[in-house]
């Protein structure tokens, strides 16, 4: 019964969702898949947090 209570959570979930962080010396901010590829750049953080919520629902 131990061996089930360790294999019953996803694996999706330890890999991260889209993320989002400042690019340095500008004002964009880019939001990166799981892959780390680029999805968008946005101009204000609030923008960049919205668009993960969207994405990630």
């Amino acid at each position: 019964m131990a061996d089930a209570q360790k294999v019953s959570a996803p694996v999706t979930l330890a890999q991260p969702g889209y993320t989002y962080q400042k690019r340095e010396d500008t004002r964009w901010w880019e939001v990166r898949d799981a892959e780390g590829e680029l999805v968008c750049l946005t101009v204000y953080r609030r923008g960049a947090r919205e668009a993960v919520r969207r994405l990630s629902a």
